[in-house]
């Protein structure tokens, strides 16, 4: 339900923490969890959901910035002060077991994409990955990915490359790499069908009997897919939507910019106006006032003595005045009114591609597959997978061996 609460005091390291799940209906806090430390209780019991009453509850551990080693074995690190079955040794009828879906003929693939750096190397995965996501990544961008998923920040991660970028969490076993060392050896014991994303090291044949070598028990099926020179159809229809996207994108957020600058400078154009009316307005009443003043003076002094007929004249001549002043704000109010409004645009304008972008197969990337000393330096050993390095298979998704061993000598 979202809701959190302080229901336990402060744990210390490097003691036992255990989750008691209370699932007996005639145990008075059934359907309820609670939390105990080194054997001894921490927290009061905390219903379960509702809607959770009766369900299969899949055990979950979940953690940021702590080390911490997860123990699921049939008795607990800690005695509690009842007894009560562990995970590992629960009964039969006290758990349900999902049946593991295993391939057909017992073999699960390892996968080495090999694609021209700056091609369509991640976009293919990302393509592939989406029509079969039975597959799990192994590279350092979805390691990032986990770690970003862990709540630590993506901007820790320096993009020189996107085959390898620097990790910077001020972690010592991410910054130096050794969660990699670990989930590689962790996942060549775990049956699984896995992508093995290294731009530079899947082009290059020594790197790829490494790789190998670490899948070389006989349940994983090796298998190269070969991504290189002209792109399918399909490829090529993703990337034209891609760019298509990024070039609406870009344009909106100019249309946006744009808008937010003619409203800026109408704001300040009405606070011009308003300013100029109000000193006019100003300028009226003080002159307004320093006529009559001076009229006053003038009646004081003896000279306001005109005749009758004088002073009607002098009133008929300033009505006169008044009128044409209010016929001329009227003729320049008419005039205003008479000029064309500007149509506002109220959604951004919708962009196309330009024949020269339809014709590109790749786009261009905001930040290189590899930097230009890695590429330099390792351009000389790329290679086509063979059948003779140790793989099961080799499938050339666009162009075929010749063809694709032509455009990489290119």
């Amino acid at each position: 339900d979202k809701t959190r609460s302080a229901g336990f005091k402060r744990v210390q390291r490097d003691k036992p923490l255990s989750v008691l799940l209370n699932l007996d209906p005639k145990s008075p806090n059934a359907n309820t969890f609670s939390l105990f430390c080194d054997g001894e209780r921490i927290s009061q019991p905390k219903p379960i959901p509702e809607r959770l009453h009766g369900k299969t509850l899949f055990p979950h551990v979940s953690f940021r910035s702590v080390k911490l080693h997860v123990h699921m074995g049939p008795q607990p690190m800690k005695a509690l002060p009842f007894k009560c079955r562990s995970i590992g040794g629960a009964a039969e009828a006290d758990v349900a077991k999902a049946s593991a879906a295993e391939p057909k003929d017992g073999k699960y693939e390892v996968m080495i994409p090999v694609g021209f750096p700056d091609e369509g190397t991640f976009t293919w995965l990302d393509w592939y990955l989406q029509k079969n996501p039975h597959y799990v990544e192994l590279s350092d961008r979805k390691i990032l990915d986990w770690a970003a998923s862990s709540g630590l920040s993506k901007s820790a991660a320096w993009r020189k490359s996107n085959d390898k970028p620097e990790f910077n969490f001020g972690i010592p076993e991410m910054d130096n790499y050794s969660i990699r060392t670990l989930i590689n050896s962790i996942a060549a014991v775990v049956p699984r069908n896995y992508v093995i994303m290294e731009v530079k090291s899947n082009l290059v044949e020594a790197e790829r009997k490494q790789v190998l070598q670490r899948f070389s028990t006989s349940h994983f099926r090796k298998v190269a897919h070969v991504v290189m020179g002209e792109p399918s159809a399909e490829y090529k229809k993703l990337e034209l939507e891609h760019l298509l996207k990024e070039k609406q994108e870009k344009s909106d957020v100019a249309w946006k910019a744009k808008q937010a600058e003619k409203a800026r400078k109408k704001q300040i154009a009405d606070r011009q106006k308003q300013m100029a009316e109000a000193k006019k307005k100003f300028e009226e009443e003080r002159k307004k006032k320093a006529e009559e003043e001076k009229k006053k003076k003038a009646e004081e002094a003896g000279e306001g003595d005109k005749k009758d007929g004088e002073k009607d004249e002098e009133k008929k001549e300033g009505e006169a005045e008044e009128k044409k002043e209010e016929e001329k704000k009227m003729e320049v109010d008419e005039e205003k009114k008479d000029e064309p409004m500007e149509e506002e645009e109220t959604e951004p304008p919708k962009v196309e591609l330009t024949d020269e972008e339809k014709a590109k197969w790749f786009r261009k990337p905001t930040v290189s597959d590899l930097t230009n000393k890695v590429l330099n330096e390792a351009f000389g050993s790329f290679s086509i997978p063979e059948k003779s390095e140790g793989f099961d298979d080799i499938r050339f998704e666009w162009q075929k061996a010749d063809k694709s061993k032509e455009y990489l000598r290119k």
